[in-house]
């Protein structure tokens, strides 16, 4: 192995025609920079150096066009054996030779090779595949890297500096990549959610609130570029009629209708249905991407970037400003990053309060008749007195519970709504809306906050007795179906998932526990293994064995699959009927034949079989003679007799 070049510097001149030209920064005007290497100066494109160890590796350092020196070690391209070289360079009047020390002795072991100015370079032979001297290449889509003189050098895409702007909606601003995926600009997201009785912000931060139970368009296109809108159906969620909550979201994307609407019962069950057909998520084709993770339904378009979110009381809808800028109208207002305009009407005209924008944008609904009235203006509401410690859940938003998200997400919008809906309310438990519209904003940004257990059970969620409850969970979860893994899962680890629109969503929800696995997308089983599936279509654990059509089955845990094969029946017994009117009959019984003897069902008259016309009291009057009396053992009060009715049946009265 050689050591450090070392340099030795003289006194005299060295103008020897080998070696590499000489470089002088009083007469060379092009040399803007240069390299130092143990007091030596390089210009920028030198080589420092070009050495071997003497066992096959060749060592080579380089002043790139930066100025920057980069090392180099490879295989020698020549199978010849190798010399130690020095490289020489004249700094004004000094001449200093680079060498490399083969033993520990330099006085009587160091060689010394010149390099002449005329050798060739034969470029970079190391790398696969082999590159040529001044060869460039792409190694990613940011990255370049160009072979000179057998040094690699790499140089990065080239990006400009960003500023990071102000956003109205009080959200941090979004780092959105170019095409390459190098270069990135921040941009302020639009975001319009809702929940609780129902309680808007719209996308540039205008909070309002609006109880009312018709069905009005949350968003839409101005001009149709993108051809997407969300409608919202909102209904009567209080015994009282005062209170309304959003019961389903319609989206309107390319020619899908898509619904989705949580069924509000003991577990709340997401039903989603695309051109009136239910499906179930995990979904996604070609446009759409839709989850759940049991408790929130999370809807993504790729194309346009957009996602759609409803969960219990809660909904939102998130708009990339580059493409819906200064474009979006509805309950939702303009998505430009100006909040004085967001009460747009559908004139065009902005209205000075959002409630009275937001009841213009009802639209025609078959299914609710008793909004084509118009209503009669309402009268001022009076605030209401709360009662001493009602509002006590709502000061949870204020606690050091959200304090993690307090300077990135604003809380006073939530806390504000919440106040307005336990004081409205009977059930206080209405405040759990506006934390969990607080906590899912704080998600959204990338800050989990675990709230409910500081609720004393008010907030409670309850999941399934396989699942356990997460505050921030992955919405794509691995299953036993290798296809839905590979389709969901895979492409969603790697380097690049932090920047995948699809990928990078974290929800609350109901989640398998630790060690255990979703047996599929359509259920709540959760497996140690996964081993099979039964005829059923539920799991069967490794060594389990079960029967079906005939078949024994057992899941192998060597082969990870199901092995059947047919019953063995026991050899069938020679059976002989002996008593009078018993005839030999084959059943079938798990799956195996067996012989028997059974009772014929006839009546008997003068050794002449009857057919029977009823089979209702058979057991009763098998092999009865014509004309005689019985009663039944359950009712002695009851007599029956055996009558000829025609020549072939007889009849029992």
């Amino acid at each position: 192995m050689t050591s450090n070049p070392t340099t030795t510097p003289t006194t005299t001149p060295t103008t020897t025609p080998t070696t590499p030209p000489t470089t002088s920064p009083t007469t060379n005007p092009t040399t803007l920079c240069f390299c130092t290497y143990k007091n030596l100066h390089f210009p920028a494109g030198s080589l420092i150096y070009n050495e071997t160890d003497g066992a096959g590796w060749c060592f080579t350092s380089y002043c790139n066009s930066s100025c920057v020196v980069e090392k180099q070690a490879r295989p020698c391209p020549s199978t010849t054996p190798a010399t130690v070289s020095t490289v020489s360079a004249t700094v004004s009047t000094v001449s200093t030779t680079v060498s490399t020390v083969s033993t520990t002795t330099e006085a009587t072991h160091s060689t010394t090779s010149r390099l002449s100015s005329t050798t060739p370079y034969t470029g970079c032979e190391y790398v696969f595949p082999p590159r040529k001297d001044g060869e460039t290449w792409k190694t990613d889509n940011c990255t370049t890297q160009t072979c000179h003189r057998g040094v690699i050098t790499t140089t990065p895409v080239d990006c400009k500096s960003v500023e990071k702007p102000v956003c109205e909606n009080g959200f941090p601003p979004v780092k959105v990549y170019d095409e390459s995926g190098c270069c990135y600009h921040y941009e302020c997201e639009c975001i319009c959610y809702g929940w609780g009785d129902p309680h808007y912000v719209t996308f540039d931060g205008q909070y309002y609130s609006f109880q009312e139970n018709c069905t009005y368009v949350l968003m839409k296109e101005i001009v149709p570029l993108q051809n997407f809108s969300v409608i919202i159906d909102n209904y009567n969620c209080d015994p009282s009629g005062h209170a309304t909550c959003p019961q389903s979201l319609i989206v309107y994307y390319k020619s899908y209708e898509i619904v989705l609407t949580p069924m509000r019962l003991n577990v709340t069950t997401n039903m989603v249905y695309i051109n009136g057909n239910q499906i179930f998520p995990t979904f996604s084709n070609e446009d759409l991407m839709i989850t759940s993770t049991g408790v929130e339904l999370l809807l993504k378009i790729p194309a346009i970037k957009a996602t759609v979110m409803f969960k219990s009381l809660m909904f939102s809808v998130t708009l990339p400003n580059s493409l819906f800028h200064n474009n979006t109208e509805g309950q939702c207002g303009t998505c430009d990053n100006i909040r004085k305009n967001d009460c747009r009407l559908p004139n065009g005209q902005i209205d000075p309060s959002c409630p009275g924008m937001a009841h213009e944008w009802k639209i025609p609904d078959v299914k609710k008749p008793y909004c084509e009235r118009q209503p009669p203006t309402p009268p001022t509401p009076t605030p209401p007195t709360c009662p001493s410690g009602k509002t006590s859940i709502c000061d949870i938003i204020l606690s050091p519970v959200f304090k993690q998200c307090h300077d990135v997400i604003p809380r006073q919008p939530f806390f504000e709504a919440c106040k307005f809906d336990v004081c409205h309310m009977p059930n206080i438990s209405i405040g759990c809306s506006s934390l969990e519209a607080y906590a899912v904003r704080c998600a959204a940004a990338g800050v989990c906050i675990d709230w409910r257990k500081s609720t004393n059970g008010t907030c409670e969620l309850t999941c399934p007795k396989t699942k356990v409850y997460k505050a921030c969970g992955s919405t794509i979860q691995p299953t036993c179906n290798s296809r839905y893994n590979d389709k969901y899962v895979h492409s969603c680890q790697g380097a690049q998932r932090s920047r995948d629109f699809v990928c990078d969503s974290f929800m609350e929800g109901c989640f398998c526990p630790e060690a255990t696995i979703l047996f599929n997308t359509f259920s709540d089983t959760c497996v140690r293994d996964c081993g099979c599936t039964g005829p059923d279509g539920k799991p069967k654990q490794f060594g389990e064995t079960w029967y079906s059509n005939c078949q024994k089955c057992t899941c192998n845990a060597d082969t990870l699959s199901v092995q059947c094969e047919p019953v063995k029946c026991p050899p069938q017994e020679i059976v002989t009927c002996k008593k009078y009117g018993e005839v030999l009959v084959n059943e079938t019984v798990d799956c195996c034949q067996i012989n028997t003897c059974v009772a014929k069902p006839v009546c008997v008259h003068n050794n002449t079989e009857y057919t029977v016309r009823r089979d209702t009291s058979l057991t009763l009057w098998q092999n009865r003679a014509l004309g005689e009396f019985w009663s039944p053992p359950s009712d002695r009060c009851v007599k029956y007799e055996c009558t000829k009715t025609n020549n072939h049946s007889i009849d029992c009265n």
